[in-house]
């Protein structure tokens, strides 16, 4: 049974002229890492808010754990979330800001456990003010994991972070991801995703364009080959919008 799920979700915000969100249906379920793909603007974010109890559809449902989100939803308990910005007090030592996470929960889990595999024992005394984006990351990840969360979101959870500082935090989902945690994570990389994801989901402009596995989702894209681009002008934009490759283009690339 899905852990979470969006049915036929829509949202457009207040004065805006297009759906934020556009029927959108998807779900994740225990122990899968579902992974959202798609440029600035197409909808991740929202998705994600919505789940979180944070934004309200104009249409549809968003369930978890079987019951619809909502303010008064005991499911709250359920999800740890990582957004884009934390709003974290600054004056307050990493330690402090765990601390305080842990109290709000009766059974906050394998805390030390959580702190130790993500790497941040040597950060424990540092402000929080003081830390680099890199680490300010990895305290936001943390956080959201307190708590044993059956479903945990993470909006562009390696956003800012070295290789190695990624490999080792997609390292850490998938432990939890063995556990049984639910996944939910957004990214803009669509090779990371490519390397993490048991199930992919891409949005453009609030539509699902394509959702399915990894090798679904390169099967629907058509062809053997891939071609990695370094810049983007004008032609190069124009054609990946017409989704086709001109006929003199060789065979082989």
């Amino acid at each position: 049974m899905p852990v979470a799920q969006w049915l036929h979700v829509s949202k457009r915000y207040p004065g805006a002229k297009n759906l934020a969100v556009d029927d959108v249906s998807f779900s994740v379920d225990a122990g899968e890492i579902v992974v959202i793909v798609g440029p600035n603007g197409s909808g991740k974010t929202t998705c994600m808010e919505m789940v979180s109890g944070l934004r309200t559809p104009t249409s549809g449902k968003v369930m978890l754990q079987s019951e619809l989100v909502g303010t008064k939803s005991r499911g709250r308990q359920a999800i740890g979330v990582q957004l884009q910005e934390a709003g974290l007090p600054t004056r307050i030592r990493v330690r402090e800001a765990i601390q305080a996470v842990a109290c709000l929960y009766r059974d906050p889990g394998p805390v030390r456990d959580i702190v130790q595999r993500i790497g941040l024992d040597d950060q424990l005394s540092a402000m929080v003010d003081t830390l680099s984006g890199g680490w300010q990351r990895r305290l936001d990840i943390a956080l959201a994991c307190i708590g044993k969360p059956a479903l945990l979101i993470l909006d562009e959870p390696t956003s800012g972070l070295d290789p190695v500082a990624r490999a080792e935090i997609w390292e850490f989902l998938r432990e939890l991801r063995s556990d049984g945690t639910a996944i939910l994570a957004s990214t803009h990389d669509l090779t990371e995703a490519e390397a993490f994801a048991d199930q992919l989901i891409v949005l453009d402009r609030g539509k699902k364009v394509l959702e399915g596995s990894v090798d679904d989702i390169l099967q629907q894209a058509g062809g053997e080959y891939r071609l990695k681009v370094l810049g983007a002008g004008r032609g190069i934009t124009a054609l990946g919008a017409s989704r086709e490759l001109p006929s003199s283009t060789p065979a082989r690339i």
